[in-house]
């Protein structure tokens, strides 16, 4: 009887932790979308429209100045918050089993760091904004473990369940929020406890954030019928995308390794890293912010030569771009870069095939390749394919072929060169085994 009361108990707690913190992860989500866009006009002087549409509109000036100044202004703030103690991140205190970060975080420093990651992709800074809300939300559980008595690994599970949500508050994507805290955010050895949180605390967070979302996706899916050349295409395209993911995330960490020092140096890097996306700007307008316009822009890209090229040109520059603003010394995700480079991607080897004579779905093709790179960067292909999916809500039968090309990645980023070191270990342990006379004076063998 006992244990059963102490089990009650435990489930009710677990019970008001999940709905406090998805509904304060969903009114996080809705601040972080309404501070972005006041951001926004800010530096770029309009009102109204997607960052793209501001852009566009913003005097040729302006474009280069709005990166610049607002990288220099959180690099000013990042340099005296990183020199007057610096934020705990909540991917250390998820892994401090003893609780001493989690009780460090605080609230005022997570919400000031996240601020100014908002503030920089408002100025066009080329670096993902879902950073704010997985810091802001993994923080607020966080604050409500101790007085909620949720002991073990339950406590965690909710930090990464909250930072999940946040991200699904703001993307409305229930789904890769949960999947995002199990398969990223979450240790396998305590996956089982953050799915049972997860879900529901990102389902929570992601229906209050219908009050500013009204339910609708983040990118309008155009018409996408399967051809007889969609397979064919897609298998083409899994060594482009998995080689594009890889090295991003390659070069992004050796960037973010090797950054600026936290001196005066962050507010001249990221200024200086500003300007170059703003003048870059000039002949690329959706290259600006986190990549949330250039995924739109592939997603509806025609099949022409001149739109071909702009696509080329967001693979090329978008990756540079974030890993400059990273470099500088900038706090920030990188879901919004990777999925934008690899539809950007997907979209480009689409139109190419339709200039040849193909039929294919560009916006298909955009989806595959936004959720293939994904995977690859994050080393999480679930999470990819259904943040992607959940972004476009797209047909099931691109969910089938995003899961297919998810599955052909992780095989060549994961189990193929598994298998490679495998093979080359064994054959090296071979090698150097003793040999020994065969026999009947035959060849030796190995001992």
């Amino acid at each position: 009887m006992a244990c059963d009361r102490r089990r009650l108990l435990r489930a009710g707690r677990l019970f008001v932790a999940v709905v406090l913190t998805g509904v304060a992860a969903g009114l996080i989500g809705i601040l972080m979308a309404h501070l972005l866009e006041f951001f926004e006009s800010v530096f770029y002087g309009a009102g109204e429209g997607s960052l793209l549409e501001r852009v566009e509109r913003a005097p040729l000036w302006r474009r280069v100045l709005a990166p610049a100044a607002g990288g220099a202004i959180a690099g000013a703030l990042w340099w005296w918050e990183r020199s007057t103690g610096g934020v705990v991140p909540v991917e250390a205190a998820i892994a401090d089993l003893s609780g001493g970060s989690r009780r460090r975080m605080g609230i005022a420093r997570p919400f000031l760091d996240g601020t100014l990651q908002v503030l920089t992709v408002g100025a066009g800074n080329s670096v993902g904004r879902e950073g704010a809300p997985r810091l802001m939300a993994g923080a607020v559980a966080a604050r409500l473990i101790d007085p909620l008595m949720i002991t073990g690994l339950w406590g965690p599970a909710l930090m990464a369940s909250a930072a999940g949500a946040g991200l699904a508050a703001m993307y409305n994507t229930p789904l890769g929020g949960a999947a995002y805290a199990v398969e990223i955010m979450l240790g396998a050895g305590n996956r089982r406890r953050g799915l049972l949180l997860a879900v529901p605390v990102s389902l929570v967070a992601t229906m209050v954030s219908w009050m500013h979302s009204r339910g609708r996706p983040t990118f309008q899916m155009p018409q996408a019928a399967p051809s007889w050349w969609t397979p064919a295409v897609m298998v083409a395209l899994v060594p482009v995308l998995v080689a594009l993911g890889v090295g991003a995330r390659a070069g992004w960490k050796w960037l973010r390794d090797h950054r600026l020092p936290d001196t005066w140096t962050l507010p001249v890097g990221l200024g200086a890293a500003g300007a170059l996306t703003g003048a870059l700007s000039l002949g690329l307008p959706m290259l600006p912010g986190n990549g949330k316009d250039a995924m739109a822009v592939a997603l509806d890209s025609p099949a022409t030569g001149a739109a071909l090229a702009a696509l080329v040109a967001i693979v090329v520059l978008k990756p540079v771009a974030t890993g400059l603003t990273l470099g500088a010394g900038a706090t920030g995700g990188l879901l919004a870069p990777s999925f934008a480079l690899g539809g950007s991607a997907g979209a480009a080897v689409a139109g190419l095939a339709n200039l040849a004579g193909a039929q294919v779905s560009v916006a298909a093709l955009a989806l595959v390749g936004a959720s293939t790179v994904l995977g690859v960067t994050q080393r999480a292909p679930v999470f990819g394919v259904l943040f992607v999916w959940e972004l476009a809500r797209g047909p099931l039968w691109t969910l089938a072929a995003m899961s297919l090309m998810a599955g052909a990645a992780w095989w060549l980023t994961t189990a193929l060169p598994t298998g490679m070191r495998r093979r080359r270990r064994d054959g090296a342990q071979a090698a150097r085994a003793p040999r020994r006379p065969g026999p009947q004076g035959g060849p030796a063998v190995a001992g």
